[in-house]
Order: C-alpha cells, then structure tokens, then sequence
C-alpha cells in the first residue's frame, strides 16, 4: 500500500484514523515497549558472554532505561512541534540500530552505550500514544488511549517470558534481532497505515524545553496526575519485583514456568484499559479515578493472604495480581484522557513529563520491593506496596473536595 499523501494532513491535526486501525497500533506500541524489557531475563548470559562482572551486567537495565528517559524528556516533547510521523520513525531508527548492535558485538563497551540507544528507540510509544489520540474523534479519545495502553501494558507484562522463552531457545543474541525485526516492522506500518500530522506549533525546540520546566512547576493537573500514577506505577514495580522472590523461595517453590503463568494471569488485567477509556469519554473520569485507587487498595488486601502458602496462597497472589494489574491502567487511562482534552496542543512535552514521572515511581518501587521482602518478609512488602494507592487514594480525594462544584465531566486544568 502507498504511504498516504500528504494531502491528508491538516493545520494541527490530520484525517482521522479508521477504528479498526486502533488495534494495530495498540499491537505495535506493544512490541515497541517489549524491546525495552527484553534484556531483563538475560543479563546474566550476556553478562557472562561479554565478560561483565554481575554487577557491571545490571547496568545494561540501568543505561536502558536511562535512555528511555532521556528520550521521554528531549524527544517525545517534539511531537508539538515536529510531524508526527517522521519523528516516531527517525526514533525508532536508532532503536533499529542499537539493537542491530546488541545482536552482534562482542565489545561490553560497545553493548551497554547501545542498550541506551535501545532505550531512546523505546521511547517513539510515547510520541505514537498522544500521535494517535490527537487523530482519533473527539468523541473517542479516551477509547483509543486506553486500546493503545492496552497494548503497552500488555507488551510490558509479555516481554520477560516472551524473552526468556526466545533466548533460550535460540541464544540471548536472537533477543536483539527480535527487537531489529520488531523496529522494522512498526515503522512499515507507521509509514503506510499512518497519516501525516503536523503540529500548528511554531515554538523552537529550546522554547518547548522551557515549557517543559514551566509546566512541571505550574500545571496543577499534571502534578497531580503525575503524582497519582508515581504512586500507583511505584505500587505495581514494588509487587511484581518482590512477587519472585516470595514464588521462588521455601514458602512456594516454584519454578520459572510456573511464576510466568501467574504474570500471565496479571497481564488479563490490561484488559481494562479500553474499559477505562469508555468511562473516561462519558466524562467520569473523577469516580473512575476513585474505583481505580480503591481497587488498588484492596489488591493488597488480597496479597496479604499470601502469607498462608499453598492453594490459598497461590490464587490469593494471583487474584491480586489481576486486581492491581487492572487498576494501574485504568488509573493512568484516566490520567492522560484528562491531560489530553485539557491540553491539546501541549499532548507530547505534557505525556513526556508524565511519563518520566510514572517510570521514577517504577524504579524506586523497584528498589522498595527488595528491601523490603529481604528485611521485613512478604507484609513488609504488602505494608510497602498498599501505601501507594493508599496515598493516591487520599490525595485525589482532597484535591476532589476542593474543586469548585461548577467543573464537571471529571476534567480540570
């Protein structure tokens, strides 16, 4: 099929994308995201491969997500300014390149300064996301955020066994032509399938950086999003990277097929995003907000009953997991259907903070999570974890109260 001519673009915006399209680009956003996590399962063979000590081989996670939020920080906020799809596209560029990189160097130098080129290639999701609700109806913006983040969250609970299955079948290498193949493939479809847009914003790049501070500083909503979802992505990291350590150990004793299938499960929850979307379109983004963080809560009230072992022990961790799983994108729908409405012409610089926001949360939570499980045990870690939506939950209350009564359908500035 013919790239679409640039007659299709309009001032600030584009043709509208056909609805059937919404699942393809959730799907390539997902394999996108995948390519970010894919070394995770196998640090300890490349490691071993290039001759990095364990410690120096974590640094291949650390530089990858680096680059991830150098991109979200520098690149994604482009968006407002750039056309759309050829920046999504020079991105993923040198996510090809990196990874084409990674499947054949055999220097540890050469492969951790490219795990972070991986990451910054990573990061063209977050110029895809705002790109496709700035297309989509009005009327429907909400159902093709939460559709795209469907397939985010999918692509990041799928991309650790999805990994590990690959390397083990074909080699740790065969990871990073996968990540090539995923690069190429998205950008045909992008070309092809997506219509041009450009932005009416005629700000500098250095100008859409001084936003950037400006907004962090002064934008209520976003500060307040932002904080929502650092709790609630702190909450989901800190259970999915303590969950492991409690499956793996004598209380469990399960081995990696088994922990998969119970991520597997967890990922069902991803399922609700769409759902959130459709909440969030008929303007009940301030209750859906409020379910989201009350479900959170009792996810962990869930968990706790992992204590016991067992069957018990194993469908209570479960039931969590899918729990928690649903709540975290319904929560982050509601948020970037808000930002977006109320923010169209700053989508990408606003999605870029936000999103930074949200990955910081992920990282301590990481931390938090192994503190925790190794010195207080599995209620230290379900003390650690609640208090994330706990905290969500009172901070978006109060800030409800304030409001003023007249602002309706969920949505403030």
């Amino acid at each position: 099929m013919a790239a679409p001519s640039s007659e299709m673009t309009v001032s600030g915006s584009a043709a509208r994308i056909p609805a059937g399209i919404e699942f393809i680009v959730a799907v390539v956003c997902g394999a996108i995201v995948a390519t970010l996590y894919f070394a995770q399962p196998v640090v300890g063979e490349i490691g071993a491969a290039l001759g990095l000590s364990p410690e120096r081989a974590g640094l291949i996670v650390t530089l990858t997500q680096v680059g991830y939020c150098c991109g979200l920080l520098l690149l994604v906020p482009l968006g407002d300014i750039l056309e759309n799809r050829r920046l999504a596209l020079s991105v993923l560029a040198v996510g090809f390149i990196a990874a084409v990189i990674m499947a054949v160097t055999k220097s540890h130098i050469v492969f951790l300064l490219a795990s972070i080129g991986l990451g910054i290639g990573s990061v063209s999701v977050q110029i895809l996301l705002p790109y496709a609700a700035a297309l989509a109806d009005p009327q429907r913006q909400g159902v093709v955020v939460g559709r795209v983040m469907a397939g985010i969250l999918t692509g990041i609970m799928l991309s650790r066994p999805v990994s590990a299955l690959i390397a083990g079948t074909f080699g740790w290498r065969s990871v990073f032509g996968l990540a090539a193949a995923v690069c190429v493939l998205a950008a045909l479809f992008i070309w092809h399938r997506m219509p041009p847009r450009k932005p009416d914003n005629r700000t500098r790049y250095a100008g859409i950086l001084q936003s950037l501070l400006s907004a962090a500083t002064s934008n209520r909503l976003l500060q307040r999003r932002a904080a929502f979802q650092f709790l609630m992505f702190y909450s989901y990291t800190l259970f999915w990277t303590a969950l492991p350590l409690l499956l793996f150990g004598p209380a469990f004793g399960m081995n990696h097929l088994q922990v998969s299938l119970i991520a597997l499960a967890g990922a069902s929850g991803a399922a609700m995003s769409p759902v959130a979307g459709k909440i969030a379109d008929r303007g009940l983004i301030i209750p859906g907000t409020t379910i989201a963080f009350t479900a959170g809560l009792i996810a962990w009230g869930i968990v706790v009953f992992g204590t016991f072992g067992g069957a018990v022990g194993v469908t209570a961790l479960t039931l969590g997991a899918i729990v928690l799983d649903g709540a975290v994108p319904v929560s982050l729908v509601m948020s970037q259907r808000e930002l977006f409405s109320a923010h169209p012409e700053e989508r990408s610089r606003l999605n870029g903070l936000f999103m930074a926001m949200f990955f910081v949360g992920g990282a301590i939570g990481a931390s938090v999570g192994v503190w925790a499980f190794e010195s207080q045990g599995w209620l230290g870690v379900v003390v650690a974890g609640s208090a994330g939506p706990a905290a969500a939950l009172a901070l978006h209350l109060i800030s409800t109260a304030r409001r003023p009564r007249t602002i309706t359908g969920g949505s403030s500035k």
